[in-house]
């Protein structure tokens, strides 16, 4: 007879962990900065205003966050560190803070060297995934497995 496996919730993990309060921390500076960064681009009649005073906020935050994650040596998840910008700290959200478009800069155009390009729009810098590897590509957070409903 096989042993049945105890499933750990999710509360129970949570009060495991080892700096869960720095992980709390990033978590709140990471929402903020997505949040300032929206307000920054939402209200085109208060544009000057708005811009002025939110976006240094949302960098500011983007900034503390990883400032946290290093001091207490902990591991940012990947998809928060792909959807910071390296070069200016703003949140990346794809419409109005970044550009992003599929490219293909090989001789032939073969498929296999597509590459999903983030333009910052504050900055100008780009990070870029490869993404013609497989020809079943869908973007992680497009997964069936990964959807929560």
């Amino acid at each position: 007879m096989a042993k049945k496996e105890k499933k750990k919730s999710s509360v129970a993990l949570t009060k495991s962990l080892k700096n869960r309060d720095q992980y709390l921390r990033t978590s709140f500076l990471y929402q903020a900065s997505v949040l300032m960064a929206n307000a920054a681009n939402t209200t085109p009649e208060l544009a000057v205003t708005a811009t002025s005073v939110t976006a240094p906020l949302a960098r500011y935050y983007a900034s503390q966050m990883k400032a946290v994650a290093r001091k207490s040596v902990i591991r940012l998840d990947p998809n928060i560190k792909r959807s910071i910008c390296k070069r200016c700290e703003t949140a990346l959200i794809p419409g109005r803070t970044c550009a992003i478009m599929v490219e293909n800069e090989s001789v032939n155009k073969v498929p296999h060297a597509d590459v999903l390009t983030h333009t910052c729009k504050v900055c100008g810098g780009q990070k870029r995934f490869p993404i013609g590897k497989k020809g079943d590509f869908v973007v992680f957070t497009e997964r069936p497995d990964h959807v929560v409903e």
